[in-house]
C-alpha cells in the first residue's frame, strides 16, 4: 500500500476471500481491537455447526466478519458508519438528525454487502 493510496482515501487492503483465514488475516491488519472477538465467534459458529449438522453457523461467521472487512478496509467508510451509529445511539439527537444517521448506516452496510457479493 502506498502513501498516495492512503492520502486519495483508497481502501488499506484489498477485499479478502471470503474464508476463516482470509478474513482472520485482514482483520489483524486492519483492526487488530476486533480479533478476539472474531475468534471467539468463530469457535461458536464451529461448535454450533458441529452440534447442528448444519452450515447456516459458519456461513452466518463468514458474512459478518467479510462485511466488516469491507466496511474496515476503507478508514473514511469505518469512520462514517461509527460516527452514524455513535448518533443513533444519542438520546439527545434530533428526528431527522437520527434519520440521516440510519440512512448512512444502511447505505454504508448495503456498499459493504454489495462489495463482498452479498
Amino acid at each position: 500500500m502506498t502513501a498516495q493510496q492512503l492520502e486519495d482515501g483508497g481502501p488499506l487492503i484489498p477485499q479478502p476471500a471470503m474464508t476463516r483465514e482470509a478474513l482472520r488475516d485482514a482483520v489483524r491488519r486492519i483492526d487488530m481491537a476486533s480479533l478476539a472477538a472474531l475468534d471467539k465467534e468463530c469457535n461458536e459458529a464451529f461448535d454450533r455447526a458441529a452440534e447442528t449438522g448444519a452450515i447456516n453457523p459458519l456461513r452466518f461467521f463468514l458474512i459478518k466478519w467479510a462485511t466488516h472487512v469491507a466496511i474496515h478496509r476503507w478508514p473514511a467508510r469505518a469512520a462514517a458508519l461509527h460516527e452514524a451509529e455513535r448518533t443513533a445511539g444519542d438520546p439527545n439527537a434530533g428526528e431527522q438528525e437520527f434519520r440521516a444517521a440510519m440512512e448512512t448506516s444502511s447505505r454504508i452496510l448495503a456498499e459493504a454487502q454489495r462489495e463482498i457479493g452479498q
